[in-house]
C-alpha cells in the first residue's frame, strides 16, 4: 500500500450511481494521510490513527458536528488499485497508484491561458480566467456547466480538480502542449495546447 493513491470515483454497490472521488491519500510510517480538494473532504492534511495489521482507516472515530466521523474499510487491495468503504455506507470508493514518474519539477501556468484540450473521449476550449475560475466549452456535453477549479501540489505531484469531473494528474510541458492523465476506467490521456 505504501505510496500515493489519487481518487478515481465512488460507486453504489449495485453500480448505478457514481460520483468523482476528488481526495488523495498517501501510505507511509503506518498511517495514511489524507489531502482532498474544495469540493470534497477540504483541503486540510489529515492524519489516520496508525494501521498496525488493520485493514481499516481511522481519522476520526468520535463524531461531533465539528470534527465527522471519517471511518473506512479497506475492501480490496491490487497494486494498482484501492477499494474503501464506510462500513454503514452502500458507496465504495475506488482510488489509483500513482507511479512517481508522473511527478515533474516544470514551472506549468494555466491562468489567463487559452487550451484546446483533446482526449480519446472528447475535445474542450478552456479559458482558465483566474486560480479557481475557468470557461469551458464541451463537444460532448455543450451544456456542461464547470466553473471552478483547483490546483494542488500533493507529495510532489500536480493535481489538478474540476466542479463535477475526476482529478487530473498533471504530468509535463513539452512546448505549448500540456500533458495530463486521468485513472477512471483506464489510463487516460490528456492534452492540453495554448492557444494564441
Amino acid at each position: 500500500m505504501k505510496g500515493t493513491w489519487i481518487g478515481e470515483y465512488s460507486k453504489s454497490e449495485n453500480g448505478t450511481i457514481a460520483f468523482p472521488e476528488r481526495n488523495l491519500l498517501t501510505f507511509k510510517n503506518n498511517k495514511c494521510y489524507s489531502k482532498g480538494s474544495k469540493y470534497d473532504y477540504g483541503t486540510e492534511l489529515r492524519e489516520s490513527k496508525n494501521m498496525y495489521f488493520s485493514n481499516d482507516i481511522i481519522f476520526n472515530e468520535d463524531y461531533s458536528e465539528n470534527n465527522p466521523l471519517e471511518y473506512y474499510e479497506i475492501v480490496k487491495i491490487e497494486s494498482d488499485s484501492l477499494v474503501i468503504k464506510i462500513p454503514s455506507n452502500e458507496f465504495q470508493h475506488v482510488y489509483r497508484k500513482l507511479p512517481e514518474s508522473a511527478k515533474h519539477n516544470q514551472t506549468i501556468d494555466f491562468i489567463g491561458k487559452k487550451i484546446f484540450w483533446k482526449n480519446r473521449k472528447f475535445q474542450d476550449s478552456i479559458y482558465f480566467k483566474t486560480d479557481s475560475t475557468l470557461v469551458r466549452m464541451s463537444n460532448k456535453r455543450p451544456n456542461y456547466k464547470t466553473t471552478s477549479w483547483e490546483r494542488i501540489n500533493y507529495e510532489g505531484f500536480d493535481i489538478m480538480f474540476m466542479d463535477g469531473d475526476v482529478p487530473y494528474v498533471i504530468e509535463n510541458q513539452n512546448g505549448k502542449t500540456i500533458n495530463l492523465k486521468t485513472f477512471h476506467k483506464s489510463d487516460i490521456k490528456h492534452t492540453m495546447t495554448e492557444l494564441e
